[in-house]
């Protein structure tokens, strides 16, 4: 029976970090608190707000 063996043992990293690859991976994973926004907050307040758009038009359909 022949057992695998990796080429290499992998040490957890899969590229090289430079600044723009923490510059990309902090805009996209990071909350922007710091800034006093917070990108989460803002994704609920649009969604709410859509909710109360699709319920009026819900309610004008109904009444025609």
């Amino acid at each position: 029976m022949v057992k695998n063996k990796k080429s290499f043992s992998w040490d957890g990293k899969s590229r090289v970090v430079t600044n723009l690859y923490r510059k990309n991976f902090d805009e996209i994973f990071k909350k922007k608190v710091l800034d006093g926004e917070d990108p989460f907050e803002k994704n609920k307040e649009e969604l709410k707000e859509s909710y109360k758009q699709s319920l009026r038009n819900k309610k004008e359909r109904e009444k025609l």
